[in-house]
């Protein structure tokens, strides 16, 4: 192949040129110190569009066996994706679902972790669809209070974050897109169970909630 030369190229038709004709890199790089060479990187590398990989025999093993197991689960709407699904209790009914965090303070670190939110008739909780897994949850008749605070996220800007004292004095963190639709929602759900709620909470400390005298 004749190199050519365009000075009037695009990114557009750079990306084109790789995706149809490939592109194949070459790099050999030795890192030395005080004139000793320590480590050697020998790099070979190909890329393109997978038509164009498929036609000159690269990654034809692969292309086969992705299509093979998507083509497996194609006729049921891929249903190896379908299947993360949040589990439900038998009748409970989903009455909000957002995306939000949680502060999870088990372990060595602490550290907000993320995932839908759901409010049920029955129980609150977070769900990582990715692991499948519930991150967190409560039932409602544990919820003893709320009360809110606006925090600094990593981005400096202060957030509203909700706070639940739950049974036994436990203190549950959560932030969302919509905190206070999260709150008066709960609220709204613990008025239909007629689960009694404390609402004269103050913060009296970091993940600390006392109840007003």
């Amino acid at each position: 192949m004749e190199p050519l030369r365009n000075t009037n190229a695009t990114l557009v038709d750079l990306l084109d040129r790789i995706l149809d004709k490939g592109l194949v890199i070459y790099a050999d790089v030795i890192i030395s110190v005080a004139g000793i060479p320590l480590i050697g990187v020998n790099l070979r590398a190909a890329l393109a569009g997978m038509e164009t990989m498929l036609k000159y025999g690269v990654m034809v093993d692969w292309d086969e066996k992705s299509r093979a197991w998507e083509s497996e689960f194609g006729s049921c709407g891929r249903e190896h994706r379908k299947k993360k699904v949040v589990p439900l209790i038998e009748g409970e009914e989903i009455i909000l679902k957002m995306f939000g965090s949680y502060r999870d303070t088990e372990g060595i670190y602490t550290t907000w972790k993320s995932g839908l939110l759901h409010l049920t008739d029955k129980r609150f909780l977070l769900y990582q669809k990715d692991f499948n897994k519930i991150l967190f949850q409560t039932p409602l008749e544990d919820i003893r209070g709320m009360a809110m605070k606006k925090e600094a996220n990593f981005t400096k800007e202060p957030v509203d974050v909700l706070y639940l004292l739950l049974q036994d004095n436990r203190v549950a963190r959560l932030k969302t897109v919509d905190t206070y639709k999260l709150k008066e929602a709960i609220e709204e759900q613990m008025k239909v169970k007629g689960i009694p709620l404390n609402e004269n909470l103050v913060l009296s400390g970091f993940g600390r909630i006392s109840s007003e005298k």
